[in-house]
């Protein structure tokens, strides 16, 4: 969890300070279809980090913090293996959640 979120407090927008947390809610959509949705309380991330999410080998991480192929391998298994969808909605300073549906 440390390595996804962090340690410490975050600071968002509004000036207060928040413990990292993940929020996980699973919803039946359609009687053949299901949706995870996957949420955290951290600082967002601009539109040119999300173009980039599902890129082999991107990371937000510092050099030699991680190897970025999370949520490419995630795409390939999601969508190209399964035939779901993975989205992501995220704000600079609000929550971010990714929405897997299958």
């Amino acid at each position: 969890l440390e390595e996804a979120i962090g340690d410490g407090l975050w600071v968002l927008e509004d000036k207060e300070r928040q413990p990292p947390a993940i929020r996980i809610r699973t919803e039946v959509l359609h009687p053949d279809s299901v949706t995870v949705r996957i949420a955290d309380n951290g600082p967002g991330m601009t539109e040119e980090v999300k173009a980039r999410l599902f890129d082999a080998f991107f990371t937000t991480k510092p050099t030699g913090k991680g190897t970025g192929l999370g949520l490419s391998i995630c795409h390939q298994l999601v969508v190209e293996k399964h035939g779901g969808s993975l989205r992501c909605e995220s704000t600079p300073g609000q929550v971010t959640e990714f929405w897997i549906e299958i």
